[in-house]
């Protein structure tokens, strides 16, 4: 604990003041935490959801769920208007409580291992450059496709996902803003 604060004494404290205002449950080996202002749903029907999502990765893609325990620090819920999941820098898979909320158990699963794309790629402290970011949301939209293609009620995830992986390099990665995209090669002979 103390070699954690002497090399990031800023995230340490942020993780120490989560833990504080935070409530915790371990769900299929990964910690769960939980800010809940209650407006879309109790508390425990956040982490009953999120139980159910992670039920499906561990039926339907266990070695996701496997490379999850190791790249996430720990799911965090709580409101974040506007995003349904993100993967931040204290390595939490952080989802909206709106979005837990109020989508199917799949939906949420896939979003889930969409993030744990994002984990795998940035594990031991690695980036992406920020000329590939549309090809690093192209693979984890192909994560999301692949798993929902293995769900029996998966027809929302792939419809989102494929078309997703349609979309320009500028609409697939919005965050990217206004740099120069590297150019996608085309496969397939030239000529």
């Amino acid at each position: 604990m103390i070699r954690k604060f002497l090399e990031d004494p800023q995230g340490w404290a942020q993780e120490a003041l989560l833990r504080a205002q935070s409530e915790r449950r371990r769900i299929h080996g990964i910690d769960v935490w939980l800010i809940n202002d209650r407006q879309f749903a109790t508390s425990d029907e956040l982490f009953d959801r999120v139980a159910a999502a992670l039920q499906l990765v561990t039926e339907y893609a266990p070695w996701r769920l496997n490379a999850m325990r190791r790249d996430f620090s720990r799911i965090f819920m709580q409101r974040q208007d506007g995003v349904r999941a993100l993967f931040d820098q204290m390595r939490n898979c952080s989802l909206d409580t709106y979005f837990v909320a109020t989508f199917a158990a799949e939906q949420v699963a896939s979003s889930i291992v969409h993030e744990a794309v994002h984990a795998r790629l940035r594990r031991g402290g690695r980036t992406v450059p920020r000329d590939l970011i549309a090809w690093e949301e192209r693979l984890c939209r192909k994560a999301e496709l692949a798993f929902g293609l293995r769900l029996p009620n998966g027809a929302a995830v792939v419809q989102r996902a494929r078309a997703s992986l349609t979309l320009s390099d500028r609409d697939v990665a919005p965050l990217a803003g206004d740099i120069e995209l590297r150019v996608r090669r085309p496969r397939g002979p030239v000529g």
